[in-house]
């Protein structure tokens, strides 16, 4: 009855503001009580009230575009997770002025949910970006929102800095597909960030590789994909960089200066925000970004024990 409740009534899903070049899908009743449904009944007790900010912007060739149909979908789900835990107060703003060094100061943490392509060419704002993570706050991507934002084909490092906070930069690498079976093993099973999982899982969504070599020389890796059971086909092109170490993770966190950083490559298709534990998985990768969660960072070629 709280979950029916919770989908029909306002200001559910409700978000902040954002240009209307593309209007979002609005989520029918039913996908919004699935989505509920999913959503974690708690997290950490936050240290402090917390402060987040949802970017979903989209952009080819410095213009506007649609994005994944999946954006909607995230954006409720990390609007009423906060919500629901008391964990933060979502706000979604896709204005470029937003990352202005003074309007930054009043959150706690950014998450790009699935942002795509080279969102701002201003110096100055990606500077803004740059120094909020380093100087102490956090930054979660989700899918596209991180290893496919600030580039685009054939160029892949339009904002060189952000790869290296993130981590990471997809290379035009999508080896398998929105529909194929991606088997998951879990790197470091000792993590909080992994706990709800319990083991080795399936997943239906898009996976990215990543061009730089020793991935794990810099990463902490959370889960990454079961090479053995993948199929490899013709159509599953790997990058030279994969083909010799076969490594593909797809959910890890680092530091970035003083500020930590927490990616996931899941979120390509909206299933992945009805899914009890990758929301689980969200939330405490997001609260740990925040400083409200503890976990290991130590790059995963240089730990011990399970997390190696």
């Amino acid at each position: 009855m709280r979950i029916a409740n919770l989908a029909t009534a306002a200001p559910w899903c409700a978000a902040s503001v954002w240009p209307a070049d593309y209007p979002l899908k609005e989520l029918t009743a039913e996908e919004k009580a699935a989505i509920g449904r999913a959503i974690p009944a708690k997290g950490a007790k936050p240290r402090k009230a917390r402060k987040v900010l949802v970017v979903h912007i989209a952009k080819r060739n410095g213009k506007p575009v649609r994005g994944h149909p999946s954006i909607p979908y995230g954006n409720c789900a990390f609007i009423e997770m906060g919500k629901r835990t008391g964990a933060y107060r979502a706000v979604i703003d896709n204005h470029e002025t937003v990352f202005q060094p003074d309007n930054l100061k009043a959150y706690d943490l950014i998450v790009f949910n699935d942002a795509l392509g080279v969102l701002f060419d201003d110096p100055a704002l990606r500077q803004s970006l740059l120094d909020f993570v380093k100087n102490g706050k956090g930054f979660a991507g989700i899918h596209t929102g991180g290893g496919a934002t600030f580039v685009q084909y054939p160029v892949y490092d339009h904002f060189p800095e952000f790869g290296v906070m993130v981590g990471g930069c997809e290379d035009g690498g999508h080896p398998w597909s929105p529909n194929d079976v991606t088997y998951v093993k879990i790197d470091d099973p000792k993590s909080p960030l992994t706990a709800m999982f319990k083991g080795p899982f399936e997943i239906h969504d898009e996976t990215f590789q990543f061009r730089e070599p020793s991935l794990r020389e810099r990463l902490h890796v959370l889960i990454s994909i079961g090479i053995p059971k993948m199929e490899m086909g013709p159509n599953h092109r790997l990058l030279k960089q994969r083909q010799g170490d076969l490594d593909f993770p797809i959910g890890w966190i680092k530091s970035y200066g003083m500020g930590r950083v927490f990616y996931a490559t899941t979120g390509h298709n909206p299933g992945a925000f009805k899914d009890p534990l990758l929301l689980q998985h969200y939330l405490a990768g997001i609260q740990f970004a925040m400083g409200d969660g503890n976990a290991g960072m130590t790059p995963s070629e240089k730990a011990e024990g399970p997390g190696k």
